[in-house]
């Protein structure tokens, strides 16, 4: 009796032993099952946190790819933007006389090789466009660079000697638009369809048109015939910024609509008391203006081609600087080509 009590206490009290030890275990499974838990939680943030380093890694190398093309961009346009730079510094403007003297001596030199080369391109064209003058032509890269990079709404005439120590290299800018493009290479420059070009006294009618002040004038290679001056008064331009300058650009707006109007009525009247001598019209200044000025409806309509072209007169027009509108007009841009490339290696190694 005595030794069935004792072996049942001994198997509670192991029971016991074995409860607490389960409970034990139980206690360090839930804190190894939460460590587990966390640990995943962190192994997944860990997984998410590089894969969204590796995408901000890419981006940011694309970034820096972008970068790195962009500072090569802009230090070849940099490069490009002085060379066309120094170029204009090696530009004049010439008159009308002083452009048809240059001519007639450009005109006179002579080769004993066929190597003076003449280029004429019409407005938008350039010498990739001409018939077999790349297989023909070895003309400087940087030459043609420059001829692209010059923007002339009346095309350019191109005077290159081919020799090694060419004496003639010039670029020139007329200021009536080529009818052709063409090239050619002989013994001598072939001037003529420029000075046709220059030495034509045809008749005009010059537009310039800006906001509160617009010339009108009809004129020859010679003298101004006729001319009137349109001035009206506009608002200065706002910069105050909200709702007061956008009123104010309303009624700066209404101004200039006014003026245009103003301008167009003296425009069409001009232009059609000398109709029978005008060729065409030259019109420089606020694009939008001239626009407005010149378009024709169905009431009024003319036959004349209209050429926009950059004309700066800077002063304020007046009775006694009215010629110089004239001078300016007939007046073509000249540019002086530099040697750039192989020639100047060549030059270097020959010293």
């Amino acid at each position: 009796m005595l030794g069935k009590l004792f072996n049942r206490k001994e198997l509670e009290k192991n029971i016991e032993l074995l409860q607490a030890r389960i409970d034990e275990l139980e206690s360090k499974n839930r804190v190894l099952s939460t460590r587990l838990s966390k640990q995943e939680v962190r192994t997944k943030k860990a997984v998410s946190d590089k894969q969204e380093a590796d995408l901000a890694l890419k981006k940011a190398e694309k970034k820096i790819e972008n970068l790195e093309r962009t500072i090569e961009n802009l230090n070849e346009e940099t490069q490009k933007s002085d060379d066309l730079a120094l170029t204009s510094k090696r530009a004049v403007t010439l008159t009308n006389a002083q452009s048809c003297d240059l001519l007639s001596q450009i005109s006179s030199i002579r080769s004993r090789n066929e190597d003076l080369l003449t280029v004429y391109l019409h407005p938008g064209e350039s010498v990739t466009d001409l018939n077999e003058f790349e297989s023909a032509i070895e003309l400087d890269q940087y030459v043609k660079y420059l001829m692209q990079r010059i923007e002339s709404p009346t095309g350019m005439a191109l005077f290159y000697d081919m020799k090694r120590m060419g004496m003639v290299r010039m670029l020139m800018t007329p200021p009536f638009t080529i009818g052709e493009s063409g090239w050619k290479l002989g013994r001598v420059f072939d001037t003529t369809h420029l000075q046709e070009l220059l030495e034509h006294n045809r008749v005009i009618c010059i537009l310039l048109a800006h906001a509160g002040e617009t010339f009108i004038g009809i004129s020859n290679r010679e003298a101004v015939i006729d001319y009137r001056v349109v001035r009206s008064s506009v608002k200065e331009k706002h910069t105050k910024g909200g709702w007061s300058q956008r009123r104010f650009e309303r009624l700066r707006d209404e101004d200039i609509k006014h003026h245009a109007e103003k301008a167009r009525g003296v425009f069409e009247a001009l232009v059609d008391e000398y109709k029978d001598e005008l060729k065409m019209v030259v019109a420089s200044g606020e694009h939008n203006l001239v626009k407005e000025i010149t378009s024709a409806d169905s009431r009024y309509r003319y036959p004349f081609p209209l050429l926009i072209r950059s004309i700066d007169t800077k002063a304020k027009i007046e009775k006694h600087n009215i010629d110089k509108i004239r001078v300016l007009v007939w007046s073509a841009r000249w540019y002086q080509l530099k040697i750039r490339g192989n020639f100047e290696q060549t030059m270097k190694k020959g010293k």
